[in-house]
């Protein structure tokens, strides 16, 4: 601070470390000087709504957490956090609601569950109130039992622990809310790329017998699109579909097909549905059962690992436990995990998958892209600039291989092949690409 004042990030560091020391009044201190210099960050908008809470300034605190849940309507952590602000206010029946925004955004999260049974409790609502908790009860126990399974499959998440500590982390600092961003810099947003998976579209582009995106052109790809009995498409994108499809009436009747019929189509199309709702448990068993039906279809392979990979991130998320490469000015690369549990997680499963996606087709390009995201998740980064690599060798469009592959060569201090893959990446549509080359590649004056 005393080499740079104007800081944000030293005053956020210390504001943790000052809490950590039971000095509250002087966290608040630091993470308003933050606030002052960037007051759209989330990050410390919502620790400094937890202290508020704990030294029983409740108004303010209330005001910190609209401010995050207005930044990012979706933030799990805020509402329920939030929540137990609203209940020592004496608010139950908003508590009540963001308990169930917190529920809806993940229908999983056990202790949600487990403290909307006691507020409802509270409020009379005693029928609803046990409801809750046997499905808390459920969840709980489908963690205990995932973690004795030897594959692991499912064992990402216990929902049970508390969610109420200040959360720390080196990547992007919060400008635009706080999630699970592999590559980012403060400045610059230089998140990955997703994974290509397919996902549920209100409509699909008619025309040609071949779809599909970017250009690329797979009869396969296209008759296997047709074959499903809800409309797809293949798409690189985060988040939930936001393209008015009616997942819970699809839902319905596709449970009601498949209990008349089965289909492996129905399951993969359920699958997709499903993990739109961060139903994360229920995709993973249709894709499970889908796979089982039908062990030779490579798009089967190519969703789940997507799957299981958007689990891990999901959770992780929620659970300040976030693996980050970061970028200096200068553009070193830092690399770790955040938390203070240490708790790792391990995309094996999701690797095995798209291995197998490559094996079941070794000409279809999209498997490689993703595994070289994946290798980037596990901090494999020779490997994954390998598979980005062959992705393209297999089709010189995929504007994501190029914009990834740029990202990582400059990780690993090959910074003119990545501001080459960068270039080429916005050539083909990728805006970002320019405000990266603008941070990394502009020789200094």
């Amino acid at each position: 601070m005393s080499l740079d004042t104007a800081n944000t990030f030293a005053y956020f560091n210390r504001a943790l470390i000052r809490y950590e020391e039971k000095d509250f009044m002087g966290a608040l201190s630091d993470l308003d000087r933050v606030l002052a210099k960037e007051p759209g960050n989330a990050l410390t908008l919502y620790n400094r709504a937890l202290i508020r809470s704990q030294l029983g300034d409740y108004d303010r605190a209330l005001e910190d957490y609209d401010m995050v849940l207005n930044i990012n309507p979706e933030n799990v952590l805020a509402y329920y956090n939030r929540a137990a602000l609203f209940v020592t206010m004496g608010r139950y029946y908003d508590a009540i609601d963001d308990y169930t925004m917190a529920i809806s955004l993940y229908p999983d999260f056990a202790k949600a569950y487990l403290n909307r049974s006691y507020v409802r409790n509270m409020i009379g609502d005693y029928a609803s109130a046990q409801a809750d908790y046997r499905t808390a009860s459920d969840k709980i126990e489908a963690y205990r039992l995932a973690m004795a399974d030897s594959t692991g499959r499912a064992a990402f998440a216990d929902t049970t622990r508390k969610y109420d500590r200040l959360l720390a982390l080196d990547s992007d600092f919060a400008k635009d809310g706080f999630g699970d961003g592999l590559l980012q810099n403060r400045n610059v947003d230089i998140k990955l790329k997703p994974m290509y998976k397919f996902v549920s579209a209100s409509s699909v582009p008619d025309g040609a017998p071949v779809l599909i995106y970017g250009g690329y052109q797979d009869n396969g790809l296209s008759d296997f699109i047709a074959s499903v009995p809800v409309n797809v498409a293949l798409l690189c994108r985060d988040g939930r579909n936001t393209d008015g499809v009616d997942n819970a009436r699809l839902l319905d009747v596709l449970s009601k097909v498949i209990e008349s019929e089965g289909g492996s189509r129905n399951l993969f199309a359920k699958a997709i549905l499903e993990s739109e709702d961060n139903h994360f448990n229920a995709a993973l068993e249709a894709y499970n059962e889908a796979i089982e039906a039908d062990p030779g279809e490579v798009f089967y392979y190519l969703n789940r690992g997507a799957l299981q990979s958007d689990m891990i991130d999901f959770i992780s998320s929620i659970e300040s436990n976030v693996q980050v490469l970061t970028l200096d000015n200068a553009g070193t690369v830092k690399a770790r995990v955040q938390d203070g549990t240490r708790k790792s997680y391990d995309y094996t499963p999701a690797v095995e998958d798209m291995m197998k996606a490559v094996s079941l087709d070794p000409d279809f390009p999209y498997s490689y892209y993703n595994l070289g995201n994946l290798y980037c998740l596990s901090g494999e980064l020779p490997e994954a600039i390998a598979q980005y690599t062959e992705a393209i060798r297999l089709y010189p469009n995929l504007a994501e291989a190029y914009y990834n592959r740029g990202l990582v060569q400059i990780y690993v201090q090959d910074r003119e092949k990545g501001c080459m893959d960068l270039s080429k990446a916005g050539e083909l549509g990728i805006e970002d690409a320019y405000g990266v080359i603008k941070k990394y590649c502009t020789p200094e004056e």
